[in-house]
C-alpha cells in the first residue's frame, strides 16, 4: 500500500467519523414527541361528583301488617315481580270472616226489626190521619185523640232510631269488610320484591310502646309493626350522587346528565336532574357536600340494577363547533395558559386563550388554529422552545 492511498484511508475515516458523530449528536437533540391535530368539533363544560352515587327507585314501599294476626300463606318469594293489587302475603282471616258474619247477622235483624217497626209505624199514621178530621169536628174524645196520636209519636222516634241502627249496621259490616281486607298485604304498585322475611304459621314481630308486653286488639293503636316486605319499582330510576357544596349554585333542576357504572361498562345513560338537596352534608370529614338527584331519561328496560354504584357527570355547557385541543396539553404558568406546538421540525411555545373545558377536552378561543400539532406528550425530558422533535404519531384523537 502507498503513502498516498494510506492518506486517502486515513482521511476517509476521519470523515467517517466526524460525520457520525455530527450524526449521533444531532440525534440526541431530537425529542421524540406525541402530538394532537387541533380540530373543531363538540365540546361540554360539566362538573363531576366528588363520589360514587347509588342507583335508586322512584318509588319503594315498606309493607307491614296492620293487625295482629299470624300469617296464613306467603304467596311470592323475594325477587319476584308482582303485579298491583297482588296479595304478597296472607295473614289469618279465620276470625276476621266470623266477626264479618256476625255484623251480617245482626244486619239482617235490625232490618226485620225495622220493616216491623216501620209498618206499625204506617198504621199509627193511617189511624191518626183518619182520627184528626174526628177530633176536629167533635166526634171524638180528647183522651182518645191524644192516646193515637202519641202511639204514632211513639212509632215515629221506634222507626228513626231503628233507621239509626240500621245504618250503624251497615257501618259495621263496612269495617269488618276493610278489617278483613287488612288481611290481605297487596303490591301497591307494579315492581319486585327486594325484601321479605315471613312464613305461614309464624307471628310477624311486634314491638310494643306501652310498657306491659301485652299484645291484644284493646292496644292495636299502640303497636308499631317491624316492616316484614319491602316493594320497589325498577322500572323508574333516580341517581343520588354527592356533588362539592361549591357547586351548588349552578346545578339546577332539568340540566342534562351523563350517568355511567360499572354495572354496565362501556355505555353513557342520559338523563337530568331532578332535585337539588338544600341541605349540605357533613358526613365526609374532609368535604362538604350536596346531594343531587337524577333520573334516567329513559324507562330502565334493560334493568340497571337497584343499588348499583354509579358516576355522574351534569352538563353545565355546550357548544359544538369549537376549536379543541386536549386539556393536558395546555401548560399555566403565572396565570398564562400556553402551549407547545410543532413548527417546521422544532418546538414553539405559544401563548392561548381558552374558553370551556371537560376532563377531555379544551375550548381553544385563541393563538392557535384549527390543523397545527400541539404535544401531549409533556412529560418526555427535554422539553423546550426552540427543541428538535420526531412526532412519533399524528394522534388524532376523536
Amino acid at each position: 500500500m502507498t503513502t498516498l492511498t494510506k492518506k486517502i484511508l486515513l482521511i476517509g475515516i476521519i470523515v467517517v467519523i466526524i460525520a457520525l458523530t455530527v450524526f449521533l449528536f444531532y440525534r440526541r437533540n431530537i425529542i421524540e414527541v406525541k402530538v394532537f391535530v387541533v380540530k373543531k368539533g363538540a365540546i361540554e363544560r360539566a362538573i363531576t361528583g366528588v363520589s360514587s352515587g347509588t342507583v335508586e327507585p322512584l318509588r319503594r314501599v315498606k309493607l307491614q301488617p296492620l293487625l295482629p294476626l299470624k300469617v296464613k300463606e306467603v304467596n311470592f318469594r323475594e325477587g319476584d315481580r308482582v303485579r298491583k293489587g297482588d296479595v304478597i302475603v296472607k295473614l289469618d282471616d279465620a276470625e276476621t270472616i266470623i266477626k264479618l258474619d256476625l255484623r251480617k247477622a245482626a244486619l239482617r235483624s235490625v232490618e226485620f226489626r225495622l220493616h216491623e217497626i216501620e209498618e206499625r209505624h204506617r198504621l199509627a199514621r193511617q189511624n191518626y190521619e183518619r182520627s184528626k178530621p174526628l177530633f176536629e169536628q167533635g166526634l171524638m174524645a180528647d183522651s182518645r185523640f191524644d192516646e193515637i196520636k202519641s202511639q204514632f209519636a211513639v212509632t215515629g222516634k221506634e222507626y228513626e232510631i231503628a233507621g239509626n241502627a240500621l245504618n250503624e249496621a251497615r257501618l259495621g259490616i263496612k269495617l269488618a269488610e276493610e278489617e278483613l281486607e287488612k288481611t290481605n298485604i297487596r303490591a301497591p304498585f307494579d315492581g319486585v320484591i327486594s325484601f321479605l322475611n315471613a312464613a305461614a304459621g309464624e307471628l310477624p314481630e311486634y314491638y310494643l310502646s306501652s310498657q306491659t308486653g301485652m299484645l291484644s286488639q284493646a292496644n292495636l293503636t299502640s303497636i308499631e309493626t317491624e316492616p316484614f316486605c319491602e316493594l320497589i319499582d325498577d322500572s323508574v330510576l333516580k341517581v343520588e350522587v354527592p356533588f362539592d357544596e361549591t357547586d351548588v349554585k349552578v346545578i339546577k333542576r332539568g340540566l342534562k346528565v351523563k350517568i355511567t357504572s360499572d354495572a354496565d361498562p362501556g355505555r353513557v345513560f342520559s338523563g337530568s336532574v331532578m332535585y337539588v338537596s338544600p341541605v349540605v352534608s357533613k358526613a365526609a370529614e374532609q368535604n362538604r357536600t350536596v346531594n343531587v338527584e337524577m333520573k334516567f331519561s329513559q324507562a330502565n328496560e334493560e334493568r340497571l340494577p337497584v343499588g348499583a354504584s354509579v358516576d355522574a357527570e351534569i352538563i353545565l355547557e355546550t357548544k359544538k363547533d369549537a376549536v379543541i385541543a386536549p386539556t393536558n396539553a395546555v401548560i399555566e404558568r403565572d396565570d398564562v395558559k400556553f402551549v407547545y406546538a410543532i413548527a417546521e421540525g422544532r418546538i414553539k411555545k405559544k401563548t392561548v386563550k381558552t374558553g370551556i373545558s371537560s376532563w377531555e377536552y379544551i375550548e381553544i378561543l385563541d393563538g392557535i388554529v384549527e390543523g397545527e400539532r400541539v404535544i401531549t406528550s409533556l412529560d418526555v425530558a427535554g422539553i423546550g422552545e426552540g427543541k428538535r422533535v420526531n412526532v412519533s404519531n399524528e394522534y388524532k384523537k376523536q
